[in-house]
């Protein structure tokens, strides 16, 4: 991508999604949060997580979390919560969130066929063709994705936002849509020395 195109794309993506990725209005904030950062990032390290295409993974790994509010739910080999989003069609085999919706919600892609780690059954991943021709991974036929403001292994920031023309959820093992709208940050991860 042209650096000009590059650029048009991030200025229309911070008019979509400056509001999901503006932290909330604080006294420490004054409510002057940069719509172009990512929460808990610099701006060189926000300018990086919101790239509009995701860096696909060699070969994904389903795990499944479990926190309080949301019970049992998917996320990546990393401990990264996965969402669903509410306008793409259970076992549509397609994605309705594209261009700057896939800067805010980057989609879960991989190189390789999805594995499948502990409680997770195999039977209900599977993967589709993008317009770009990546392949996203799906559960249950439930495209999934990431979200641009989760930083650290059960961040869950976008659970529950209704955002670019509809909801976001994690979903179950089993297959169900966890539809609350309480959002958790998790507490940062030190590295180890």
């Amino acid at each position: 991508m042209k650096p000009s195109a590059l650029a048009g794309s991030l200025v229309a993506a911070a008019v979509l999604i400056g509001p999901a990725l503006a932290g909330p209005e604080t006294t420490e904030t004054g409510g002057n949060e940069s719509p172009m950062t990512v929460e808990g990032m610099d701006p060189e390290e926000s300018e990086q997580q919101l790239e509009a295409r995701s860096t696909p993974e060699g070969r994904a790994r389903l795990e499944v979390a479990e926190t309080e509010p949301f019970g049992r739910y998917l996320t990546n080999q990393d401990g990264k919560s996965l969402y669903v989003f509410m306008q793409d069609e259970q076992g549509g085999g397609y994605s309705t969130c594209d261009e700057t919706c896939a800067i805010a919600w980057p989609p879960y892609t991989t190189t390789d066929s999805p594995n499948a780690g502990d409680d997770i059954d195999a039977e209900r991943l599977d993967t589709f063709e993008r317009e770009d021709g990546s392949a996203q991974v799906t559960y249950d036929g439930w495209p999934l994705y990431y979200f641009a403001r989760d930083v650290y292994p059960g961040d869950a920031l976008g659970q529950g936002l209704d955002h670019l023309g509809g909801h976001w959820y994690l979903i179950s093992p089993e297959g169900e849509v966890i539809e609350t709208d309480v959002q958790k940050q998790a507490e940062p991860v030190e590295p180890e020395p």
